[in-house]
């Protein structure tokens, strides 16, 4: 990655207060871009690293960015919840085969699991949640939670807000998606593409690459894989995710994503149709409350470069709709690997009631 976002935060994150300090934590998938990022608020927080355990598919180290470095030891022979002896609560920041497994197996042996996969999101016994949303949905029991699509995350903010101001009826989202949603393999063919783009000698290997084609200087217009009816994975996340999240199982959504040569932060350009007439003061005011919410008064922004490492979701450029006065447009920017992932999940984690 070119610039280490990780000093550009907001700070420590609140709500970690000293009955979630005694909590033994456990990341799975900690050395990936998500995993690293949950280890870094949980450390920023000031959680014991006596009571974090990292793992990943092999040993090693995780360098946090005070240089502090944590064992990491491997996940092969922990894929059963009798190898997380002590740990009350898990983030599982592992692919979704592996976590359909793992979390039920965790929460059946009594650990708190938050899944950021897509495993178990759908699940009607499973609450998806963004606390400053339906945060609400915690208090139904239970121990497996899930967090939801990066993507989903960052619209569903300023959408809950025109929900509550003015009632959704239609959405139309368009996503310009970094290549990090990749993890860091998307990070890496992309810094490839571009010194390859550049004439740089001496490249070295070419790696793997998790696009349908070049990125560098382009657009992917869909992301995962297409089905049939010519609908991508990604956007139909997008659709059932904000339905369960907005508790709008009724709510008409329609979504195009699209992989763009941006390293972090993912952008959405959103029209509405809304149930009443939209008052565009009311809606900025409303907004610029909003807890998790930035309201970007430059005319061109927000922008995903100085939004990247960075906690709210910013959104910019409200304005009406051309369809009368029940309609209106924003673009909204967030870093999907904070809001849309790691800090999503540490919130949730923050809001779980513990013993005292």
């Amino acid at each position: 990655m070119a610039n280490d976002y990780r000093t550009r935060t907001a700070g420590a994150p609140w709500g970690w207060d000293e009955a979630h300090k005694r909590l033994h934590v456990a990341i799975v998938g900690a050395t990936g871009a998500v995993g690293l990022e949950l280890a870094e608020l949980l450390f920023a927080a000031g959680h014991p690293l006596s009571r974090l355990d990292c793992l990943a598919r092999k040993y090693g180290k995780l360098e946090l960015g005070n240089k502090q470095k944590l064992d990491v030891r491997p996940l092969e022979s922990t894929q059963d919840a009798e190898s997380f002896p002590g740990v009350d609560l898990a983030f599982l920041c592992t692919p979704t085969e592996l976590s359909r497994v793992l979390g039920p197996a965790l929460a059946e042996h009594g650990v708190r699991v938050i899944d950021l996969s897509s495993a178990h999101r759908m699940r009607p016994d499973v609450p998806l949640v963004v606390p400053e949303i339906n945060g609400a949905e915690l208090a139904r029991g239970g121990r497996l939670f899930a967090n939801p699509n990066c993507t989903t995350a960052i619209a569903a903010m300023p959408l809950a807000v025109v929900e509550r101001e003015f009632g959704l009826a239609e959405v139309i989202v368009v996503s310009y998606q970094a290549a990090s949603g990749a993890g860091l393999p998307g990070l890496q063919a992309l810094a490839f593409e571009q010194k390859r783009d550049a004439g740089v000698a001496a490249l070295g290997a070419e790696p793997k690459s998790p696009f349908a084609a070049t990125l560098s200087n382009n657009v992917i217009p869909a992301i995962a894989e297409v089905d049939e009816h010519g609908v991508s994975g990604e956007e139909q996340k997008i659709v059932e995710e904000l339905r369960k999240i907005l508790g709008r199982p009724d709510l008409v959504v329609e979504a195009t994503t699209a992989r763009v040569p941006v390293e972090r932060c993912h952008s959405v350009a959103v029209h509405v149709a809304t149930k009443r007439d939209v008052d565009l003061r009311r809606l900025k005011d409303a907004l610029a409350r909003a807890p998790g919410i930035a309201l970007d008064p430059d005319p061109h922004g927000p922008r995903p470069r100085e939004c990247a490492g960075t906690d709210p979701v910013h959104v910019g450029r409200v304005r009406a709709g051309t369809r009368g006065p029940r309609s209106l447009c924003f673009f909204a920017v967030g870093d999907q690997i904070r809001k849309g992932a790691a800090l999503n999940a540490f919130q949730v984690a923050a809001k779980l009631p513990v013993d005292r």
